[in-house]
């Protein structure tokens, strides 16, 4: 195929995509021209542009929704548009209502606008996508591939106009604009980026390949569909592993099992679309049943951590992740046929996360934190796990919505407050390689009378064992980086380590109060964090972290 057929090509597709999603894609390219000519010009408010941009993504998602349903033309879809329009409208003004940009409560709405919003974007998209698999005379597998091959050739494409339009706009730049305004690169890359790839990839839900040429089909069956073949062998190991040597899983296997699902769904979808039936193939079809063993594993992996520091947002979502997992399986051994209907459930749980009364994911958590936070009334002396808890309850609520910081306000005192923030595991415990100074203190503001400059700063460092730098040595001559590109100091902040070395019985107290170090008469540093692990009798430092602030005059 020549070259200019190629061409008229992709603009005969992005003709169609107009033609098919015209106020969808006429929505992308404003909200890409805004942001194109924002990209530098500091004149437009943050908060007018934030509304702009989600009034236009709420508008584009009910649009795209409409457009997918309605097969009608544009004039018997206006009385639609026009209400589009006006709903976007008011959950724009509800937003800046909640968050008092308009000088009204905060506390108006009884669950958090966002979240509704969120649930409403996700809905909208995943009824279009279904309802475009639905209009259109495949199966579910087929429908997938389709719609990967037509995203992967629109990716390919897009990404060689990325790259030539970023080479020609630089020679542009350099030569005719004697090497000023280099930000045109980024302007036109956004440009593209809104213009052609987000509407040819709308397009691609509804606009399929009939043929998946060979080598879509090697790319999926046999490269993308072997990797993943590969890491069930290499997960299935691991289980045999902890079977025999008796270990704990590691905390990084959730993560791990749920990228295989999130990664292997799609694949294996896919390839049972190529209806064959070799070696590959078999394995293929097995492997929503071989990773019901990691749904085991994942549900050990998230229950302990939720037995010991409770539920979390995070972790709210790991359990949602794993009904999803357990659901789709039971759909696929029962109703393959039926299998498209994990969309549906994926829209179910995506509802009941958001913004289910009692049941979603923000108020569960903040409930199974305030159970947490209740034990510090419930006892006197506390475990080491017991002040984990209170503490990670505490500072997880603090930092919560509205709801969450009333649990705190209607429990605590400030006196408990204050309290509760000298549970936190801050001083010094003894480890099998010496002792561990831990400080971490909330700043909530500084004292910058007579100093011109601050800057955050960091330190750290791990030595080997060769090393055997002694406190004396590391911390006499150490070098402390600012956030200010190539510009760095060495101090010797000696005297301060020394002092939470001398109080390390009572390092809660001290550290509260002692903190500043007065490096010069134009410097002093304030510490905030530092994390120091070093031999009790050599001295030698094995570790140090350290993150504050630089006062300079």
């Amino acid at each position: 195929m020549k070259l200019k057929e190629k061409i008229l090509g992709v603009l005969q597709t992005f003709k169609k995509s107009i033609g098919k999603f015209p106020l969808t894609i006429i929505s992308a390219i404003v909200l890409t021209v805004i942001y194109t000519i924002c990209l530098d010009n500091y004149s437009i408010e943050t908060t007018t542009l934030t509304n702009i941009s989600l009034f236009i993504v709420i508008f584009a998602s009910s649009t795209f929704l409409i457009e997918t349903v309605l097969e009608t033309k544009i004039k018997k879809k206006i009385i639609y548009y026009i209400i589009a329009a006006i709903w976007a409208t008011v959950l724009t003004y509800a937003v800046n209502i909640e968050e008092g940009l308009l000088g009204m409560s905060n506390t108006i709405f009884l669950f958090k606008i966002e979240r509704f919003i969120i649930c409403y974007l996700i809905a909208t998209i995943v009824l279009a996508i279904y309802y475009n698999y639905k209009s259109l005379n495949k199966t579910f597998e087929q429908y997938v591939t389709s719609t990967f091959v037509t995203i992967f050739k629109t990716s390919l494409i897009y990404g060689i106009l990325a790259i030539g339009i970023a080479m020609i706009t630089a020679v542009f730049v350099y030569l005719i604009l004697d090497g000023e305004s280099y930000i045109l690169v980024a302007r036109m890359e956004i440009l593209l980026f809104g213009v052609y790839y987000i509407p040819t990839v709308l397009y691609s839900f509804y606009d399929q390949e009939e043929e998946i040429g060979k080598f879509a089909k090697i790319v999926i069956k046999y490269v993308l569909g072997t990797l993943v073949i590969v890491a069930f062998a290499i997960i299935y190991m691991y289980i045999i592993k902890i079977i025999f040597l008796r270990d704990i899983p590691s905390n990084l296997i959730f993560r791990i099992l749920s990228a295989l699902f999130i990664i292997g769904l799609p694949v294996w979808t896919m390839i049972l679309s190529f209806k064959e039936n070799t070696t590959l193939d078999k394995i293929n079809r097995k492997l929503p049943l071989l990773f019901i063993p990691f749904i085991i594993l994942q549900i050990y992996s998230i229950g302990t951590r939720i037995l010991s520091n409770g539920i979390t947002e995070l972790r709210y979502l790991c359990l949602m992740l794993i009904i999803f997992e357990i659901v789709y399986i039971i759909i696929y051994l029962t109703k393959k046929e039926k299998v498209s209907r994990i969309l549906l459930v994926f829209l179910a749980l995506t509802v009941i996360s958001t913004i289910a009364p009692y049941i979603n994911m923000f108020t569960i958590s903040n409930l199974s934190q305030y159970n947490n936070l209740k034990i510090y009334k419930q006892k006197t002396e506390y475990s080491e796990e017991e002040k984990t808890k209170i503490y990670g309850a505490y500072n997880y609520l603090r930092h919560s919505s509205i709801e969450g910081k009333k649990y705190i306000e209607n429990y605590l005192t400030k006196d408990d407050e204050e309290l509760i923030k000298k549970l936190k595991n801050s001083g010094t415990k003894k480890s099998d390689n010496g002792k561990n100074i831990y400080v971490d203190k909330d700043i909530n503001y500084i004292e910058v009378e007579g100093y011109k400059k601050v800057y955050k700063i960091d330190s750290y460092s791990y030595n080997s064992s060769k090393e055997n730098r002694t406190i004396d040595e590391t911390f006499s001559n150490i070098e402390i980086n600012t956030q200010e590109s190539n510009y760095s100091i060495e101090a010797n902040i000696l005297p301060l380590i020394n002092e939470y070395v001398n109080h390390e019985n009572e390092m809660n107290n001290y550290s509260e109060e002692n903190n500043e170090l007065k490096l010069d008469e134009n410097k002093k540093i304030i510490l905030e964090r530092l994390i120091l692990e070093y031999d009790d009798t050599t001295k030698n430092v094995s570790y140090y972290n350290m993150s504050g602030y630089l006062l300079e005059k």
